[in-house]
């Protein structure tokens, strides 16, 4: 699909009026992306790829609040992350 509410078959939750929610789940969904293409606790290129793709469809408007909730999620993983 290719809409403007769904990356790769992923959704990007544009329906959802609630700001919160909308920002929570999408984080969620970086967090469930990083942990399905994780091989031996590194990064993959795949993974990386969509991740960034899911993150460049999100308005610029929620990608600070996405971006710190993902933070916190991952974290909770046990994953560790560079800062940009």
């Amino acid at each position: 699909m290719n809409n403007k509410n769904v990356y790769k078959g992923f959704s990007l939750f544009n329906d959802v009026d609630d700001e919160a929610l909308r920002n929570r789940n999408r984080a969620v969904i970086m967090a469930n992306i990083v942990e399905q293409n994780t091989k031996q606790n590194k990064n993959t290129p795949k993974r990386a790829a969509i991740a960034l793709g899911y993150f460049s469809c999100i308005n610029e408007k929620d990608r600070k609040k996405v971006q710190a909730l993902f933070d916190t999620r991952i974290t909770e993983m046990g994953y560790r992350h560079a800062a940009a």
